[in-house]
């Protein structure tokens, strides 16, 4: 998920330490939601049994990732995307693994 984010700057042509326009934020918060319903699917699919309990322990470090991300921003982000960009994934992630539990094949 996060090498997905990184890449996705790069081809916009941002660096990690870059304070990009609020519109490209957005973009950015939105895309991040695709790819953590990604990464809880194959978070679920790696773990193969209990995947809401593997996923939902992810999600957990997520959401303390988030919570420091906001306490202790590691860049010149507003407040409001390193929030965005903490909270609103967690769903997401937890998502896509209940996504893999209901089309498991028993």
């Amino acid at each position: 998920m996060i090498v997905a984010m990184l890449l996705l700057w790069i081809a916009f042509g941002y660096k990690p330490k870059d304070v990009p326009p609020d519109g490209f934020l957005v973009f950015s918060i939105f895309c991040e939601c695709l790819f953590a319903l990604g990464g809880g699917y194959v978070a679920a699919l790696v773990a193969n049994r209990k995947e809401l309990v593997h996923t939902g322990i992810l999600t957990g470090i997520l959401a303390v990732m988030g919570v420091l991300s906001v306490l202790w921003p590691q860049n010149d982000l507003p407040w409001w995307a390193n929030l965005a960009t903490s909270f609103p994934i967690a769903p997401f992630f937890l998502l896509g693994g209940l996504i893999r539990k209901k089309n498991r094949k028993e």
